[in-house]
């Protein structure tokens, strides 16, 4: 039998009351930056995007009134059906991949409209860019490499594989990239035989022994470049590194204080230290500690070969090679320094006292230093930088505050009102920013805004 399209039902009449409601909403919308690029207003439930209603990209924004974060150009949230996302990465300035218990996900990021889901990405992280046409996730178990365009699986490497030689080797997070290269640990359990005994004595118990290594990966060959060994960390054993800068003949590493073994911890008389890699090889060149900086303390790097580390309360730059100290900036009573972000000739520094700040590279001299004024203190903001450099954008647990990077004038602050719904859950999660060219992502746990920058 076929189905005949029923007619259309005759038009309502117009209700005044819900004309003047109607309008209202557009009004309290407009104000609140939800209509984006002249499309139409729209509920954020679940899943829900707020943008133009076609795919085409959304007009430039109008200018805000002072202080106020221009209109962004679109707004996504995560699915309430969906766990809350682990991670979040912009891929080659088209994609905002997710990743999440139950899958990895893609947000186009022209329009901010979902484009697939991909069960085999759960739990992934990185969502680097496997040469041009590739998006890489490692996940707990595999490597592997997805199609941008619907999530496709091209190629899949799992550990058991690429790593036979190590059975139930465990893989950590990832210590950082550069290009085509990954850098990440790992460990496994071997069974050392107790030495035999001597005429008379009893055999000893065989010992159960971590190994770990650190990797290098050349995720477009698809191919394991180097392992070195290094010491096992806390239990389980994997150690968790991160990559304070790569040079082109050595990448700096450190390892994050939580996985060092009490022994290490000890050993180090409250001083943390730096690792120096050979690129080509993987061998170990030297450990070195920078002053009195603690293995807690914030650290960067640039190729130029200047090392800054939080030291006390200041920040310091020292000679990479040698540790000669270079020059310091003070920092305000009672508070730490964050981690630095280099950005052209400058450091933008950040303080747990909510201070942001921009330092000369080459002579320390101070450019400027503002606060984002979140009252108290706390953990230091977290520094991303525009494709332009030109804005900076300091993210925390309270808010989203954008500094003009070359002068410190404070442009505009931002706050999610989380859930709207009476007995919606309160939200704890902290702001993040992620830069895409001209735009800059804003998250805070399921809520994206994507907000122009210059």
């Amino acid at each position: 039998m076929v189905s005949l399209p029923l007619p259309p039902a005759p038009a309502p009449v117009p209700d005044p009351a819900a004309s003047r409601r109607t309008l209202l909403t557009i009004a309290a919308a407009a104000v609140c930056g939800l209509i984006v690029g002249g499309g139409s207003v729209a509920a954020l439930g679940s899943g829900d995007t707020v943008a133009a209603t076609d795919d085409k990209p959304a007009p430039k924004p109008r200018r805000a009134l002072p202080g106020q974060p221009p209109e962004p150009r679109w707004i996504y949230t995560h699915p309430a059906s969906e766990s809350s996302p682990l991670t979040t990465a912009v891929w080659r300035d088209k994609l905002l991949v997710v990743t999440s218990e139950s899958q990895a996900s893609a947000v186009d990021l022209r329009t901010g409209k979902r484009l697939w889901q991909r069960a085999d990405g759960a739990k992934g992280q990185a969502a680097l860019a496997a040469g041009a046409d590739l998006v890489f996730l490692a996940s707990p178990s595999e490597f592997l490499w997805l199609s941008p365009k619907n999530g496709k699986v091209v190629h899949r490497v799992r550990y058991t594989d690429a790593f036979a030689d190590l059975p139930g080797l465990a893989v950590g997070p990832l210590a950082g990239n550069s290009g085509p290269v990954v850098w990440f640990t790992g460990s496994h359990t071997v069974t050392v035989k107790a030495p035999k005994p001597k005429k008379g004595k009893k055999k000893g118990k065989d010992k159960e022994v971590v190994q770990a290594h650190f990797f290098a990966y050349d995720i477009v060959q698809r191919k394991e470049l180097w392992r070195t060994p290094v010491p096992a960390g806390r239990a389980p054993g994997t150690p968790a590194y991160r990559v304070v800068v790569d040079r082109s003949a050595d990448v700096l590493v450190r390892q994050d204080a939580v996985s060092l073994t009490a022994a290490e911890v000890k050993a180090a008389k409250g001083k943390g230290s730096i690792r120096s890699f050979d690129q080509k090889t993987g061998k170990l060149l030297w450990t070195k500690q920078y002053a009195a900086a603690s293995p807690e303390a914030a650290t960067g790097g640039d190729e130029d070969g200047t090392l800054y580390a939080a030291v006390g309360k200041d920040l310091q730059a020292f000679e990479t090679d040698t540790t000669k100290p270079l020059w310091r900036v003070e920092g305000s009573d009672g508070s730490v320094f964050g981690t630095p972000l280099v950005a052209g000739p400058l450091i933008h520094t950040t303080e747990r006292s909510q201070l942001v700040g921009a330092v000369e590279r080459e002579s320390g001299r101070l450019v400027w230093r503002r606060s984002t004024e979140v009252p108290g203190t706390g953990n230091a903001p977290s520094l991303t930088i525009s494709g332009s450099e030109k804005t900076l954008i300091a993210t925390d647990a309270v808010q989203v505050t954008a500094f003009s990077a070359a002068d410190g004038e404070r442009l505009w602050k931002f706050q999610d009102i989380g859930s709207a719904d009476p007995k919606g859950a309160t939200v704890s999660a902290s702001y993040r920013a992620l830069a895409a060219g001209e735009t800059v992502v804003v998250q805070r746990d399921r809520a994206f805004y994507a907000f122009p920058v210059a």
